[in-house]
């Protein structure tokens, strides 16, 4: 099972949670999981004036995007962004981390390179690993012995 973290160009948070989930999925001795993350940034990804996101690889983006199984990204408008690129039979395949956080707050987005509490967003983003790693472990032992398509079945 391959998956994908991505964010947006903060040198700190992305970084951080792809450690947190290596060192968790680890930890739970879940077997079969290749982990990679992907900044926008690097695929030319930029906003405009409107704050839309546009890119200029999406060729990149989508080959990136059908090779990974579970897609993880740090912002909302990072996954309404990579709907444009994938099928939307695919987009289950996206969950936006803070879903997996214990308080589900905005105050994780781009806060990490911030000056807050580190503290508390490090035990967030842990939890949140942690929440990640127990919804993947459950997926996988309800659909281990089946042939179907990992990407279909796998919903937040």
């Amino acid at each position: 099972m391959k998956i994908l973290f991505i964010g947006s160009g903060c040198a700190c948070r992305l970084p951080f949670v792809e450690y947190l989930f290596k060192k968790k999925i680890q930890e739970a001795e879940v077997p079969d999981i290749e982990v990679e993350s992907a900044d926008m940034a690097m695929w030319g990804v930029t906003s405009n004036e409107s704050g839309i996101p546009e890119s200029s690889g999406p060729d990149k983006v989508g080959n990136l995007l059908n090779q990974a199984d579970f897609i993880v990204v740090m912002e909302g408008r990072q996954r309404n962004f990579l709907t444009r690129f994938m099928d939307y039979s695919s987009w289950n395949k996206i969950h936006l981390f803070l879903d997996y956080c214990t308080s589900g707050k905005e105050h994780l987005v781009g806060s990490v390179c911030g000056d807050l509490d580190y503290q508390t967003q490090d035990e967030e983003m842990t939890n949140g690993c942690m929440n990640l790693v127990a919804r993947i472990k459950a997926f996988l032992k309800e659909h281990l012995g089946e042939k179907t398509e990992i990407s279909t079945l796998i919903t937040a």
